[in-house]
């Protein structure tokens, strides 16, 4: 870990910006926080910290959001996505705690880029939309939000292609990420890994995200669904590729 989270070094304000510009893509998308902040936070700290930083962004700022998108929330939907999340997550804990840094890093990176191809080139989701296949969706969601903070993914594939159009999906993503961090809060207690400076760490970055939060919900509706995933998209590319394990002498 780079120093102290709240000195006020490089590191940390990159997890600042990375924090603010965020909220500016989960208010106009639904989604987006744990794609960009996680490589920056496990780039500039670890990937311990990255986790424990999203758990706390996407809690309390969340909620002037959250709460109006309850009403149009899919509870078929969700449920079952629920519960694989809460069958899964202990696996991707463990996997977080006794993984090497490095290689989790590549693999937060891999995961992300895999998500931005497949967004953008339009995939979808064209098999049985069943309770099996919704909980084996929660599943590989609360496997890799343990293990890499990456819960949104998997749901982000599966209910892109609902043709309910973005209201609907940018709520069921809203209430789902910041319902299954109750979850996440306490398997990383009990893992140990609930760390005060990540904590600290994370409540600094929620003014700014909060900010960027609300900008970004002022914006949603001003574009058609295309340009904002391409928009969103394309800063989740950056993020993750600037952040590349790759590139970590270029960052000294």
């Amino acid at each position: 870990m780079a120093g102290f989270p709240l000195e006020p070094d490089v590191a940390f304000w990159a997890v600042i910006a990375a924090a603010a510009l965020a909220g500016v893509v989960r208010g106009f998308s639904g989604f987006g926080t744990a794609m960009i902040v996680a490589p920056v936070a496990a780039a500039a700290y670890s990937p311990q910290v990255a986790v424990i930083v999203i758990l706390i962004i996407e809690t309390l700022p969340m909620l002037p959001l959250v709460i109006p998108a309850i009403k149009r929330v899919s509870l078929a939907e969700i449920g079952p996505v629920v519960a694989g999340y809460a069958l899964l997550l202990p696996a991707g804990i463990y996997f977080l705690t006794a993984g090497d840094p490095t290689a989790l890093r590549w693999f937060m990176s891999i995961v992300i880029l895999i998500v931005v191809a497949l967004l953008w080139r339009g995939w979808q989701y064209k098999g049985p939309r069943t309770a099996p296949v919704r909980i084996a969706t929660g599943g590989l969601s609360g496997f890799l939000g343990g293990a890499t903070s990456l819960s949104g993914p998997p749901v982000i594939l599966y209910w892109m292609a609902l043709r309910t159009g973005a209201g609907n999906v940018r709520s069921n993503l809203l209430v789902y990420l910041t319902v299954v961090e109750i979850f996440s809060l306490a398997g990383f207690y009990v893992a140990g890994i609930l760390t005060w400076p990540s904590v600290a760490l994370g409540l600094a970055c929620s003014l700014p995200f909060l900010a960027g939060l609300l900008l970004g919900a002022r914006l949603f509706g001003l574009s058609s669904e295309t340009t904002y995933r391409h928009v969103a998209l394309t800063i989740v590319l950056i993020a993750a590729l600037a952040s590349l394990p790759l590139l970590d002498g270029l960052r000294g």
